[in-house]
């Protein structure tokens, strides 16, 4: 399958690069940093930062749900004390942070502990320097990217393939103020408050996207309890923003909401305890350093500072590298975040004891499952509970990992290196708290809130054979733009982020970039077809969505039809569906793409894993399949005889756009997605227009 679009989409850029960029003869500038190798950085010496460390917002009703956050350059000693000194980071302050001042335990921001119904309004503030920072000279900024260009540099290519501004190809390349966005990943949100990709601002709100909305947002968190985060968004430069430190957990707190034994652990953080877990790497000055050679750039005079996905050879938790936690013989939660640019992780433990899961993304599982390991990909979140009442104290645990990467298919992780996450080591029982006993079956969900059927017949892991009558069906594709070295771009259904289609219905004011355009109320089925040699973690903003199936399909023979489709109508990669959009294919499915319904190998169907079958808003789609999951665009909870196209249920209004913007979804590699692997979408009043 690899082999057949390299081949088709190579003979199609070369064609491109023959005119334009073949000839080029500047290359990029090497990066000045030298590798610091993972393998000598000692583990198990920093404990794990929690509560204090990683500093507790109360955003509930009893605390203050109107809070300040600070994005700041600071100092975190993230290595090993005697070993390292402190890192220069970005990320997120609170105002008792910024008071206390000095190097901090963790460049992670805030645990923001909210409640359902009460709504929050942080305030964000870019407090980021516009002189002499430590920070963005060790960042990578590619400008011949899409990106949020605040000084509105152009980095063209000239007929002889040099760049028409010198400094394109120079590190650091970018020096101007630094734009930053914050998303609330997994929030029901007004499309003013969710921190896409168009809503970045620059230090002290000097130049801003076009749809920032001002510096204080209004999260409802009308939503079901679930563990969400925050991280940035700014357009072409996510990837390095959450590397140098953005990110920070939400999780949303339901007094009604578990059921008893959930309800009886103690509360956050105690034994209640969020793993944020990163792939970083450093240099030898101790710095963070976004390694280009981790996966080298396949098109430098191209992309000149581009790679497909950074890979660390340094696993970082909550901040610390190779940390450990003492733990009491007892059960632990642990909020499990992949907060990586573009590592997955397959996750287990050294003693061969099972997880005991109990959420994903966004809620509770109905029962908790037991499973002897969590594959958990970037942007994605499960919770799990951990037993250690039967160790001994003294006995030491590690969490290990088994993920390629890139997923599924690449390297193995490095033996004794990233195939290691942390140690949990048994200590005795000093809180003097009795023990929970939650095992696989226990009942998560509370009586009064169930995992209500999203589509009528539909309820895990019973999963409909079709779509129901009258759904919009979508057939959407994930596809890999070839250069002369490798990947080039990446693209959701063909299409550049900001390429504009005209699709009928799509909103005005100008921009009509959008091709999804579902109905506030309404619930779809979405066939993501996997055409790259790369498993893809698939994210929706606003809503989320029950995983039905995933189904292999003889990819070769589809492809080819495809590609001949592609080539009959002239279109270009990135340049859209072979099809008119809007137009059923012989599936029933809008898309603009060939039925893959004749293509499935419907004998090698699956259903999702155990601990997959809840509410998501991230979804692994592996290579040659047609992954696919229900969407509505209604609250969680809402029943589905009230869920009808048309009807807004939220308590906000998700049509509602700002600067003519809605919302995105996007791969959460964020390497991919900062190089045109996401698209827009807007929440209509009604449905769009198909033929």
């Amino acid at each position: 399958m690899k082999t057949k679009i390299t081949l088709t989409m190579a003979a199609i850029v070369a064609l491109l690069l023959a005119v334009g960029i073949a000839g080029a003869q500047i290359l990029p500038t090497p990066q000045a940093q030298i590798l610091l190798p993972g393998a000598t950085i000692p583990k198990f010496v920093s404990q794990l930062p929690e509560a204090g460390a990683i500093s507790v917002v109360d955003a509930t009703a009893a605390g203050t749900p109107a809070y300040n956050i600070h994005v700041r350059e600071f100092q975190s000693q993230i290595l090993p004390v005697g070993f390292c000194g402190p890192s220069w980071v970005w990320g997120y302050l609170t105002d008792a942070d910024v008071a206390a001042g000095g190097v901090r335990p963790s460049f992670l921001g805030p645990a923001v502990i909210a409640q359902r119904g009460v709504v929050a309004n942080p305030t964000y503030t870019n407090e980021l320097p516009l002189t002499g920072s430590m920070v963005q000279p060790l960042l990578p900024t590619d400008m011949t990217l899409d990106w949020a260009n605040p000084t509105g540099i152009v980095c063209g290519v000239d007929a002889l393939g040099n760049y028409t501004n010198p400094i394109c190809g120079i590190l650091p390349s970018y020096t101007g103020p630094q734009p930053i966005a914050t998303h609330i990943h997994g929030g029901e949100v007004a499309p003013a408050f969710d921190g896409g990709p168009d809503a970045w601002v620059t230090p002290g709100g000097a130049i801003t996207g076009i749809a920032f909305p001002g510096n204080t947002y209004t999260y409802d968190n009308g939503q079901q309890e679930s563990t969400i985060w925050f991280h940035d968004h700014a357009l072409g430069i996510t990837r390095l923003n959450v590397y140098a430190g953005m990110a920070g957990i939400y999780p949303i707190v339901d007094p009604g909401g578990p059921s008893a034994p959930i309800a009886t652990m103690p509360a956050f953080p105690q034994h209640d305890i969020p793993l944020i877990i990163q792939d970083r790497s450093f240099d030898t000055n101790c710095q963070i350093f976004y390694n280009l050679a981790s996966n080298p750039q396949p098109n430098p005079t191209v992309h000149p500072f581009w790679i497909p996905e950074f890979i660390g050879d340094t696993i970082v938790v909550n901040g610390k590298t190779w940390p450990n936690l003492n733990v009491e013989p007892r059960q632990y939660r642990f909020r499990l975040l992949n907060g990586s640019n573009a590592r997955f992780y397959d996750l287990s433990l050294s003693n061969k004891a099972p997880f005991i899961a109990i959420a994903t993304d966004d809620g509770y599982l109905q029962n908790a499952v037991s499973t002897p390991n969590v594959i958990i990909a970037p942007g994605e979140r499960y919770e799990v509970i951990v037993d250690f009442s039967l160790l001994p104290v003294g006995t030491r645990v590690i969490l290990q990992n088994a993920a390629r990467t890139p997923f599924p298919g690449g390297a193995r992780p490095t033996r004794n290196g990233t195939d290691t996450v942390m140690q949990f080591t048994v200590v005795p029982n000093a809180s003097g708290l009795a023990n929970t006993a939650i095992a696989a079956g226990t009942p998560i969900r509370s009586a009064a809130s169930p995992i209500l059927p999203i589509i009528n017949g539909f309820t895990p892991p019973a999963i409909p054979p079709a779509a129901p009558a009258g759904s919009i069906v979508r057939q959407l594709t994930l596809n890999e733009v070839i250069g002369p070295g490798g990947p080039l771009e990446l693209v959701v259904n063909n299409s550049k982020f900001n390429l504009g289609l005209n699709t009928p219905g799509c909103p005005g004011g100008g921009i009509c970039r959008e091709t999804e355009l579902p109905a506030v109320g309404d619930t779809e089925i979405w066939e993501i077809i996997n055409i790259t040699a790369d498993a893809h973690p698939m994210h929706t903003h606003l809503v989320s969505f029950q995983i039905l199936d995933r189904t292999p399909f003889q990819a070769a023979r589809w492809i080819n039809q495809y590609d001949a489709l592609l080539l009959a109508a002239g279109v270009l990669p990135g340049f859209g569906p072979p099809n008119q959009y809007n137009v059923r294919n012989a599936d029933g499915a809008i898309g603009g793409n060939p039925a893959v319904g004749p293509f499935l190998q419907r004998n090698r169907r699956t259903l999702p894993l155990p601990y997959e079958m809840g509410w998501k808003d991230t979804v692994v789609t592996y290579p040659g399949e047609v992954t696919r999951i229900v969407v509505r665009w209604a609250p969680t909870d809402a029943p589905v005889a009230t869920t009808v196209a048309g009807t807004n249920l939220y308590p906000f209004d998700p049509t509602a756009l700002i600067g003519g913007v809605g919302y995105v979804w996007h791969c959460h590699i964020i390497d991919h997605e900062d190089n045109e692997m996401m698209r827009n979408y807007v929440v209509m009043p009604a449905r769009q227009p198909i033929l």
